[in-house]
């Protein structure tokens, strides 16, 4: 049994996927683990280069595209590993990472999850974590309205990137290297299956603080991440990002908050009628459905 799974979901990012593959077992020492990759019915290739050039990864192929969360609990049900590192396709080990979370996660008991510092291409720190959206939060990002609320203007210009390089509580590792342990996610169950695409790790991490247990960001553990090569359409990933966080509103807060989050919503984007009419009377319509 390993001490870690490492688990990548892919969906037609061939060689991001092969390239954090490669860095996965260049830079992964003095820790025992393993790697599975759950496939969403890719079309470029990536099975086939996994099957030829990664012999020892469990390959999990799907017929369909299943979404971030939902792929992820088919590796995460079959793993019997103590700790769960869910990694994205698109990022690269820049250091002994996965060995340094694991170091973390065994010294510190209360930890249910945590994360590393990522980075892009340059070396600048990017988006590694977050706090969870609250009413007030939305109300301030959708009506620009950080200058009159000094603490919510901090973490809007943080932008969870960790600049100061600092060890800290967190409320959500983002879903690009979320260390998890695996004893929390039994205990809880693993990504709520309603959610597709964004927000279900936010969902998840706010169960498992819940349950008792502190996320933490480890600037230690060092990560690149090139963000976002599977969704390209802008007004589709606008979409998927409102849907889903209507979604942890209804999960998390209840009918009252969720109620009054989608009228405010309605409110600050019903100018986009005028600019893409159809995209948003769409997204207006499945929000109204949840």
């Amino acid at each position: 049994m390993a001490d870690v799974s490492i688990i990548l979901v892919s969906y037609n990012t061939k060689e991001f996927t092969k390239n954090c593959l490669k860095s996965i077992f260049e830079k992964t020492i003095d820790v025992d683990f393993d790697v599975y990759v759950v496939d969403n019915n890719s079309i470029d290739g990536t099975c086939e280069m996994i099957k030829s050039d990664f012999p020892k990864v469990h390959l999990i192929e799907n017929k369909e595209n299943l979404g971030f969360g939902n792929a992820n609990n088919l590796a995460i049900n079959v793993s019997e590993s103590k700790y769960l590192f869910l990694l994205n396709t698109d990022t690269s080990l820049i250091n002994n990472a996965v060995k340094i979370l694991c170091d973390f996660m065994e010294q510190n008991p209360d930890a249910g999850a945590c994360g590393g510092n990522l980075y892009n291409k340059e070396g600048n720190n990017v988006h590694s974590y977050g706090y969870f959206p609250t009413l007030k939060s939305e109300i301030i990002r959708l009506f620009n309205l950080g200058m009159f609320f000094p603490d919510e203007q901090l973490k809007i210009k943080d932008n969870g990137e960790n600049l100061q390089n600092l060890k800290k509580e967190v409320d959500i590792i983002i879903g690009a290297d979320l260390f998890l342990r695996k004893s929390v996610i039994d205990n809880i169950g693993g990504f709520d299956k309603d959610f597709f695409l964004y927000d279900e790790e936010s969902e998840l991490q706010y169960r498992i603080k819940k349950s008792g247990y502190k996320i933490y960001i480890i600037p230690e553990s060092k990560i690149y991440h090139f963000e976002g090569k599977s969704t390209k359409d802008r007004l589709s990933t606008r979409r998927f990002k409102m849907i889903s966080k209507i979604l942890f509103f209804k999960k998390c807060y209840g009918k009252k908050e969720l109620s009054l989050f989608k009228f405010i919503y309605y409110l600050s984007n019903s100018y986009r009628i005028i600019e893409h009419p159809i995209a948003t009377l769409k997204t207006f319509a499945e929000i109204g459905k949840i």
